[in-house]
């Protein structure tokens, strides 16, 4: 999510990919062979079954799925291993790419759960909770065979969308994360818990791994899970309270802790800084700022402050923001000061596709120390009589800059 900033000292092609890497990693890719993270659908609704998720447009009466809204994607089972795949192929028809989708699922496989909020992040699409009960079918917990036959028939379907009865658990919660906008109305259900590994048949070769490559992948992927929806403009202590519920169990969240956690925003959320090892030496320090566009209050958008390490080199501070839809054609001037520590003009990034900017400035290693030791970082914004700052706060950063290995935060 966060390319590395190259100097004339550095390898640059290498430092992008690595860090590139970093940010398309699938949770898969760091498990060893033998294992995978499974999510069991949650006990509290054991009437779902392990039923593949369809896709469908719904259409309902006027705002039926908010104000002006009334046609929808609804996004009913769980997560099996195609579901991403299949939501990709779903969007290619020009007519449901702005579309909001709302889930009623238990969760399924957490990796497919992941790349499908990538897909959401990628389209910056809105996502909700909600049951969707086309006209005809009853109101169940899960759909039936007939209704389900019905959601896969490929038309417009007249439904309901019903708030109060939609649930996302486990693997669901984080595709949820993914989108630009998220929406949990009174009783609908997030729910958390913890992932846990799995067999899964391989070569003989390969059929056990050992109790030390578990922990290892459990640690790895616990890592990771912090990055993408830290990455994603959530609190990382979401995952931690995960991890504190058994797997077969549920935490279903109260709406005072989908806010604190930043699930739903408001008008603002910030996360702490993440400190997210690169390889020996390298490292990258993130903070996420979600906001509402100025031009349009339900339209979120997430800005990524990173601060790129490299033993042995000055350090650079990056913007990888998501545009407004008001901003795609246009430019907007950007700094980021910190009292007398330091001012940094950052200068019109480049743009790797039409709604998103990255823009990248090095700083001196002893400002960013001295930043990093004040009680804020603001960030100011200006276009045309326009302008916002933003009071960044510095918790945590100085300890994530300064910890071995590959120290960022003084002289170099």
């Amino acid at each position: 999510m966060m390319p590395v900033a190259t100097t004339p000292a550095a390898r640059p092609n290498h430092r992008v990919m690595i860090v590139r890497r970093l940010v398309a990693t699938a949770l898969f890719a760091v498990l060893p062979v033998g294992l995978a993270l499974a999510q069991p659908a949650p006990k509290p609704r054991s009437a779902f079954k392990h039923e593949p998720m369809i896709f469908f447009v719904a259409k309902g009466d006027r705002d039926a799925c908010g104000p002006g809204c009334d046609t929808w994607i609804a996004a009913e089972g769980t997560f099996d291993p195609d579901v991403h795949e299949r939501l990709s192929r779903f969007l290619k028809v020009p007519s449901r790419r702005n579309l909001p989708i709302f889930f009623h699922s238990p969760g399924g496989e957490l990796q497919p759960s992941i790349a499908t909020g990538n897909v959401l992040r990628e389209r910056r699409m809105t996502a909700g909770i909600g049951q969707t009960v086309p006209d005809g079918c009853r109101e169940r917990a899960r759909a039936d065979a007939s209704c389900r036959k019905l959601m896969a028939s490929g038309g417009v379907i007249k439904a309901k969308l019903k708030i109060d009865s939609g649930i996302c658990a486990s693997g669901c919660g984080y595709a949820l994360v993914g989108a630009s906008v998220r929406l949990v109305g009174e009783g609908a259900k997030f729910g958390v818990h913890a992932s846990r590994l799995v067999p899964v048949r391989v070569p003989q070769q390969h059929a056990r791994a050992s109790a030390a490559e578990a922990r290892e992948a459990a640690k790895r992927s616990y890592d990771l899970l912090k990055q993408y929806v830290a990455l994603a403009g959530v609190d990382p202590a979401l995952i931690d309270l995960a991890m504190k519920t058994p797997h077969d169990t549920v935490h279903w969240l109260t709406q005072d802790e989908l806010r604190r956690f930043g699930v739903v925003p408001g008008d603002y959320f910030e996360t702490e800084w993440l400190r997210i090892p690169v390889a020996d030496g390298m490292f990258t320090v993130v903070k996420s700022l979600t906001q509402p566009s100025e031009t349009n209050r339900g339209e979120y958008r997430t800005t990524i402050i990173g601060i790129d390490c490299v033993a042995g080199q000055r350090p650079h501070v990056s913007l990888r923001r998501e545009l407004p839809t008001s901003e795609q054609g246009s430019r907007l001037a950007m700094r980021m000061t910190s009292g007398d520590a330091f001012v940094l003009v950052f200068n019109e990034g480049r743009r790797p596709d039409a709604a998103t900017e990255l823009r990248v400035q090095p700083v001196a290693a002893d400002a960013l120390a001295r930043a990093a030791a004040s009680e804020a970082i603001v960030l100011r914004e200006e276009k045309d009589a326009w302008t916002r700052e933003t009071r960044l706060s510095t918790k945590g950063l100085s300890e994530a800059l300064t910890r071995a290995p590959g120290r960022c935060g003084g002289r170099i």
